[in-house]
């Protein structure tokens, strides 16, 4: 396997954000701390949409000539697809099987694919290791989030 570094990474910050949603209080998984923030339910969603997100890009990466990655409005979206009024067990679940055919793709990947370059409207140039970066810092901008999501819905 390469680059098993990145892959631990991955690995931990998802089954860090996942035991700490599965711990989360159910009565207040939905619940919002104003109009503009995200419930826990919410963020599981959006987690998962992004995870398969970046999926399709690595795809694109792969069999597109110069693939150009756009920025998406993760509001928007949780409104579009009701992320709120889903599962939110079922969203854990969900996230977790799709990681593990992100870590599957991954691992499939050989060295010419890795080093594919695609450009991102908002991180520029990038590769299937700068993706790995995003997707392990992205876990854990989350994690805070659901953190300070808690504590405010709890006051």
């Amino acid at each position: 396997m390469r680059y098993p570094e990145k892959l631990s990474i991955l690995n931990r910050t998802f089954n860090i954000v996942k035991d700490y949603a599965e711990e989360f209080p159910t009565e207040l998984t939905s619940e919002k701390h104003n109009d503009k923030a995200f419930s826990a339910n919410e963020i599981i969603y959006h987690l998962l949409e992004v995870e398969e997100l970046w999926q399709r890009r690595i795809h694109q990466l792969l069999h597109e000539e110069k693939p150009q990655f756009q920025q998406i409005n993760p509001d928007v979206l949780a409104i579009e697809h009701h992320y709120n009024e889903r599962d939110y067990f079922e969203g854990i679940m969900e996230w977790q099987k799709s990681r593990e055919e992100t870590l599957e793709l991954i691992t499939s990947l050989s060295d010419e694919d890795i080093s594919r370059i695609g450009v991102h409207s908002r991180y520029g140039e990038m590769n299937v290791y700068r993706i790995l970066d995003i997707m392990a810092d992205h876990d854990l901008q989350h994690l805070r989030q659901m953190e300070r999501t808690l504590i405010l819905v709890k006051k």
